[in-house]
């Protein structure tokens, strides 16, 4: 479920695989090549894992047009937490956070989405909004 917060987005979900496979695969370029977007949507993802690295992923939105997402790594605390800035071709000027934390449950993880830093562009909340329950879902559905 999503929730909107003063300046954040926050989605929860729960996905039947141990917080160990959830990092791995928000965080290891080809596991993110398995599953991050549609058909082949990411076509590059590169990941430098540690405070103060660089990652950027770069792919082919649906009318075959490129985009990308970049941003530097904040607190990489494996397996449990990753901040990270996060910057994007549709809001090139837009200065924000993408912060994932992972619990363990009886089932698998329960993961923690927080994108912060959206209070002063309505149309970047609601475009995020939108995408991430789609992002997440892939994830779910990847196998390790």
């Amino acid at each position: 479920m999503a929730h909107r917060r003063k300046d954040a987005l926050e989605i929860v979900r729960e996905i039947r695989a141990t917080p160990q496979q959830v990092f791995r695969a928000l965080t290891d370029p080809e596991e993110l090549m398995k599953w991050w977007g549609a058909n082949g949507m990411l076509t590059r993802a590169h990941v430098n894992l540690r405070p103060g690295g660089e990652y950027r992923f770069e792919f082919v939105g649906p009318e075959g047009t490129a985009a990308w997402v970049k941003g530097q790594y904040q607190v990489v605390e494996p397996p449990r937490r990753i901040v990270k800035t996060w910057f994007n071709s549709k809001f090139p000027d837009l200065r924000n956070t993408v912060e994932f934390r992972l619990e363990p449950f009886a089932g698998g993880t329960r993961l923690t989405l927080v994108h912060s830093g959206l209070s002063d562009r309505p149309e970047a909340f609601a475009d995020y909004e939108k995408g991430w329950p789609d992002v997440l879902r892939y994830l779910g559905e990847v196998e390790s």
